[in-house]
């Protein structure tokens, strides 16, 4: 009678051959030497990293694993055929059990059991449960609330100053003995955005079905006051499904650009369509493979945003930067061969002596493929550029003026983070014009699309995914640590308040010496990238699954 015992003599009394163990080790090795490769290759660049080790290196050692199994480990056939039947079945009761549900900040894929409904469908129904009539949820007071900003509102992205720096606001740190009160929580539209918040009104942009929404929230409550439609919807394998820019309010109008190019004006306090525009279209340009991320930018009597031309071929021949009058959505003019990307229009007002020589102390910064340029806010005219390219020509964390001379830039992939300068430079004719000048470079400081915040000598951020300490002096890193993933962040007097990429909230001191943690709590599930925002004391949360606030005075 024939063994599996390799030990024992076959019935012919010829031994059985060993298991060959050999090519375990070759298979290990290999893989270990892949991933020891990539992460010399890649260096700093983390994403391209993780890629090559999940969907390479991984698995290729898993399949050369699997030939050693059915070629060359010399066991009997039947046991080998046994084996892969456990590995198709456990192989096949996991994908069964489990569906995928999106990418992380490393581009690593999530999955959520299937016998719990998707958070689509979880707030699926309960828009179908709680859809209100909207006169019926406005009271008097707020109806009669005034639509124009003033002080602990944010009208915009990152604030009223659109730098993620809270003003007039103080924060305490017992929240272990004294936790934050919710005010509510509830499912929202798919979309990656932020809220704009003025009085007790919050707008934000969320995906909800074949339609994108505005959507006007009471802060207090949480009921819906309106909604805007569009027939439009926008959906990556990466980056999920949903708009990614955050409203705009200005003088009683909702400025909105969709993931698709649909730029909305908006009356505030009812939704009504004022005037519309397709910035792609207008740009004659395709969608970026992300859509569009840009939150529109007022100056003056102007709506800028940053559509990008993604098409190399045209690009010098059509608009990429576009300004229209924000009271009838008129072009006023445009700027064209730049490559889109994902950061949005920042004002800058820089008063240094060089700067006030040319006449160029207003400037709309455009981060985007190609690097930065200043435009002249009034006209459009380029005032000066300078080229940051990295392997994808993706930059989305916002340009952080530091003062009245120096602007930082940083990006994701590898690319890391520098510091910039002016001078007066004298061209070949001997013309004198605005030179742009590196005052220091860092690869230790890598925002992929997590802006940072400057206090004092020191800028605060995300270094992909660990927060990180940065000196403006020297360009040198002070600290790194904590790993809160590719969330976002706030500066609150001396202190950041980190929404991280789980979706819980932390406190940590904003100093140059390595800190601790202050407090921490948990404040919605799912992955997360948005802004958080913080308005009179009420911090208001919100990624692709659900939206909360919570009472931090």
């Amino acid at each position: 009678m024939a063994t599996d015992d390799p030990s024992k003599p076959t019935k012919d009394n010829v031994p059985a051959r060993r298991m060959r163990w050999w090519p375990i080790a070759a298979a290990l090795a290999v893989g270990g030497a892949l991933q020891f490769a990539a992460t010399i290759f890649f260096g700093e660049n983390r994403p391209y990293r993780d890629w090559a080790c999940v969907f390479v290196i991984w698995p290729l050692t898993v399949f050369l694993l699997l030939l050693w199994w059915i070629f060359w480990s010399r066991l009997p056939w039947r046991t080998r055929g046994v084996g892969l039947l456990i590995i198709a079945v456990i192989a096949g009761s996991s994908l069964g059990a489990f569906r995928f549900d999106e990418f992380d900040g490393a581009m690593i894929p999530r999955f959520s059991p299937r016998w719990l409904p998707s958070k689509q469908d979880q707030a699926a129904e309960f828009f179908k449960s709680n859809s209100t009539n909207n006169a019926s949820t406005t009271s008097d007071d707020l109806a009669n609330e005034s639509l124009v900003p003033t002080e602990g509102d944010w009208p915009a992205f990152r604030g009223p100053n659109r730098d993620d720096v809270v003003i007039g606001e103080s924060l305490r740190t017992d929240w272990d003995a004294s936790p934050p009160k919710q005010l509510w929580k509830h499912p929202i539209g798919s979309g990656w955005g932020a809220f704009a918040v003025i009085g007790r009104r919050a707008w934000t942009l969320e995906q909800r079905g074949e339609n994108e929404l505005c959507v006007c929230y009471d802060i207090q409550t949480g009921h819906e006051l309106w909604t805007h439609a569009d027939a439009a919807r926008f959906s990556s394998p990466q980056g999920g499904v949903g708009p990614c820019s955050t409203p705009t309010v200005h003088d009683g109008k909702v400025f909105t650009q969709g993931a698709t190019g649909i730029l909305n004006c908006l009356d505030a306090a009812t939704g009504l369509r004022v005037w519309t525009r397709n910035t792609l279209e207008d740009a004659s340009s395709p969608n970026l493979e992300w859509g569009q991320c840009g939150s529109p930018l007022i100056v003056d009597d102007l709506v800028i945003v940053n559509p990008g031309n993604n098409d190399e071929a045209s690009r010098r021949n059509h608009s990429s930067v576009i300004a229209y009058r924000h009271e009838t959505g008129e072009k006023a003019w445009a700027v064209q061969g730049r490559q889109g990307s994902y950061s949005s229009p920042h004002i800058a007002t820089l008063r240094g002596e060089v700067l006030r020589e040319f006449r160029s102390e207003s400037q709309v910064l455009i981060f985007d493929g190609l690097g930065i340029v200043a435009l002249r806010p009034e006209t459009g005219e380029p005032l000066w550029s300078f080229t940051w390219v990295n392997t994808p020509q993706v930059n989305s964390a916002q340009p952080l003026v530091i003062d009245e001379n120096l602007v930082l830039i940083g990006s994701g992939y590898g690319k890391g983070s520098v510091l910039l300068g002016f001078l007066a430079a004298v061209d070949e004719t001997g013309g004198r014009h605005l030179g742009v000048v590196e005052r220091w470079q860092s690869a230790q400081f890598k925002l992929k699309f997590n802006s940072a915040v400057r206090r004092g000598e020191y800028v605060f951020g995300l270094d992909e995914g660990m927060l990180t300490c940065l000196s403006l002096m020297s360009g040198k890193r002070s600290w790194k640590q904590g790993r809160y993933g590719y969330g976002q962040l706030l500066l609150i007097e001396d202190k950041l308040l980190i929404l991280s990429e789980e979706g819980d909230i932390v406190l940590v001191p904003a100093t140059p010496e390595t800190p601790r943690e202050l407090a921490r709590f948990h404040a919605i599930d799912g992955k997360t990238w948005n802004h958080p925002v913080l308005s009179r004391g009420r911090l208001l949360v919100r990624n692709s699954d659900e939206a909360a606030c919570f009472d931090l005075r």
